[in-house]
């Protein structure tokens, strides 16, 4: 048969220490976190010197740029100011002398116009030898022109375009038969230009 009863065990009771035991034990506690809290308290102080010099710094460093801004800019006085530059004198050219004037005056009369057509040459007789009164004898004229279109010879006027006896070249050597039974006679060579202007030569012919 089993014993059920708990086993109980036993602890030999702790013998108080000393009451000077216990002093001395209290006194060595003491004494060993002594420096490690003097140390801390150092080394706080030394901390807070060295932010306070740090601020003292940042301090004098923004009185200083404050400073360096608000200076006045240097005036330059009328010494150290750049001499201005000397302006050159211009020297007056001599005026060209004025040539007299070569075109007419006022009061001379213009040319005339060039007439349009007109006769570059005109060459021929004006008199025609005759052997008698009954026969006829050939005369030749010649001429040339300038802006002429048409030309014409006439017999007995002055307009061989109104009263033509017929169309000649506005350049031309042209031989006609004067008759011999007149003491005299006009011929005419009329010329036109595009513009339908006309000019006239006209020339009496007379018997010998």
């Amino acid at each position: 048969m089993s014993d059920e009863t708990p086993t109980e065990r036993f602890e030999p009771p702790t013998a108080p220490l000393p009451a000077g035991a216990a002093g001395e034990a209290g006194a060595v506690t003491t004494e060993t976190e002594g420096p490690d809290r003097r140390m801390l308290i150092a080394l706080i102080a030394i901390a807070g010197a060295i932010l306070i010099a740090l601020i003292v710094l940042i301090v004098v460093l923004v009185g200083n740029a404050g400073a360096n801004t608000a200076q006045p800019a240097p005036e330059i006085t009328a010494s150290e100011s750049e001499s201005p530059e000397p302006t050159p004198t211009e020297t007056e050219s001599p005026e060209p002398s004025v040539e007299p004037s070569t075109e007419p005056s006022a009061t001379a009369a213009p040319p005339p116009a060039p007439q349009s057509p007109s006769f570059a040459t005109f060459t021929g007789p004006n008199r025609a030898t005759c052997p008698d009164t009954s026969s006829s004898v050939a005369i030749t004229w010649s001429w040339s022109s300038t802006n002429a279109v048409n030309a014409w010879f006439g017999i007995g006027t002055t307009n061989a375009k109104a009263e033509p006896f017929e169309s000649v070249p506005t350049t031309a050597t042209y031989t006609f038969n004067y008759q011999c039974s007149e003491a005299s006679q006009r011929y005419t060579v009329t010329l036109e230009d595009a513009a339908g202007r006309l000019t006239h030569k006209t020339v009496e012919v007379v018997r010998q």
